[in-house]
């Protein structure tokens, strides 16, 4: 009891942060030694910029909010772009409205991971939001989610 009270508050505080922060430099080393090896040696640089690809892009603009790349982000950027492709396709051929309708629903069926995922509010978004430039394509916003139930 008597060694306790001979211990001040401020030599507690200040042996809690020294393991603390021993603890964390040890954490650091032990699971991004790798990359501290890469940046000591020259071979990586540390980049504090957002990494955006083409920011006027508005399917860039749609996934802005998902940080982390997984592989259903990275097929609803794919399907992103086959449908942007397929309405402008689509505009040029001067498609009936049923053959537009079949072929997004093919372009559709082919990502069954984004049909489930919330990435699908934002393709219907972006096909409404690109056939809104052509006035021959006629797409509603529940008419493109109604699309991903329909099969060929």
């Amino acid at each position: 009891m008597i060694m306790l009270s001979t211990i001040s508050w401020s030599d507690y505080t200040i042996t809690v942060l020294i393991l603390l922060l021993v603890w964390y430099i040890y954490l650091i080393f032990r699971f991004y030694s790798s990359q501290i090896k890469d940046f000591i040696n020259g071979k990586r640089k540390i980049d504090f910029s957002k990494k955006r690809g083409n920011s006027n892009s508005l399917q860039d603009h749609l996934f802005s909010e998902f940080a982390a790349p997984f592989d259903t982000l990275d097929d609803a950027k794919e399907l992103s772009e086959k449908l942007i492709n397929a309405i402008e396709e689509s505009a040029e051929r001067n498609l009936s409205q049923n053959e537009f309708q079949n072929y997004i629903i093919f372009i559709l069926n082919e990502y069954p991971y984004v049909k489930i995922s919330a990435l699908r509010e934002k393709i219907n978004q972006l096909a409404v939001s690109e056939c809104k430039k052509h006035p021959q394509l006629v797409l509603t916003y529940e008419l493109v989610d109604s699309l991903w139930e329909e099969t060929i």
